[in-house]
């Protein structure tokens, strides 16, 4: 499994929280719960029993479960416990699911469940607030945070994809769409793609625009011309290679594509980038003196 498998999602970033809250109880029989978004539950304590697609996982404390929308699921634990909630979806470009795509683990354990708890108990806090001056821009940032953890749990983990029998009549596309950013190099055809998910290569572009507003064949230039938007500002490699990591064909092909997308050429995107990240920002504002920092007596007038 590649170590960056997250490099290929791109911003805009959105979360979408519906509700953030605890239950506790002395046992728990749940039995064919179904949400239209993903709910994320952390077992502060107790010792679960957690069943998704006619699949049983065993979830112990410090893990997060990981419930997929609009398919149905079950909690089950004999002895009392303590969960930490959220009903919510994470959305990366083209307003896709995060965790679709990623197809991350139905059960993840957190590095530090300390800070998981605390950072919990602020969303909860924000949520239950609402007259919070920004309390949308807390409750992202607050919620991220606490998606950062699950993630890079998932991540020491080694990645571990979730079954197949998880997968919700959404995830067609998003196993596809994942496919596609995994073989950005590969040169990939308009019928390859529709084998992947068995579908007449016609009926899949109709699907598939109806849903995202652009065929596959759009949404995977746009995926590999991002990507070689993120290669020119991250190193030095040659127009000729960048073209090649991304499925590009060439150098020519992937200035005249860029320039399309991005109105700039690759060489000229670099060097602003490079000029940007070495500018002084100070530079020409600066004063001469320490005496500056210190204040005048023109900066003492009201």
């Amino acid at each position: 499994m590649p170590p960056k498998r997250l490099d290929w999602m791109d911003g805009p970033w959105e979360i979408r929280v519906h509700s953030a809250n605890s239950s506790s109880y002395d046992s728990l029989h749940m039995e064919q719960r179904l949400y239209p978004d993903w709910i994320i539950s952390y077992v502060k304590e107790g010792d679960v029993t957690t069943v998704m697609g006619g699949e049983k996982y065993r979830v112990r404390a410090g893990e997060v479960m990981l419930h997929p929308p609009d398919l149905p699921f079950g909690e089950f634990n004999d002895g009392g416990g303590v969960h930490l909630w959220m009903h919510a979806r994470i959305l990366c470009a083209h307003q896709l699911d995060l965790l679709q795509l990623a197809r991350v683990a139905p059960v993840v354990a957190v590095g530090d469940p300390a800070r998981f708890e605390a950072g919990f108990y602020k969303l909860m806090s924000i949520w239950e607030s609402r007259e919070t001056p920004l309390r949308k821009l807390k409750l992202f940032s607050a919620a991220m945070q606490l998606m950062e953890q699950v993630l890079s749990g998932w991540e020491r983990a080694g990645f571990p994809e979730r079954s197949p029998a998880l997968d919700g009549q959404s995830d067609r596309f998003a196993r596809l769409i994942g496919q596609m950013a995994l073989r950005l190099s590969e040169k990939l055809s308009r019928e390859e793609l529709a084998e992947l998910v068995r579908l007449n290569a016609n009926y899949m572009d109709r699907a598939f625009l109806k849903q995202y507003g652009l065929t596959p064949m759009q949404m995977l230039r746009g995926m590999r011309l991002s990507r070689s938007k993120q290669l020119l500002e991250q190193g030095e490699d040659s127009l000729e290679a960048i073209a090649l990591q991304c499925g590009l064909t060439d150098a020519s092909y992937l200035c005249k594509q860029f320039r399309k997308q991005f109105g700039l050429l690759p060489g000229e995107y670099r060097e602003k980038i490079g000029r940007a990240k070495n500018e002084d920002v100070y530079k020409d504002a600066k004063g001469s003196g320490r005496e500056n920092d210190r204040g005048s007596p023109s900066a003492d007038r009201v």
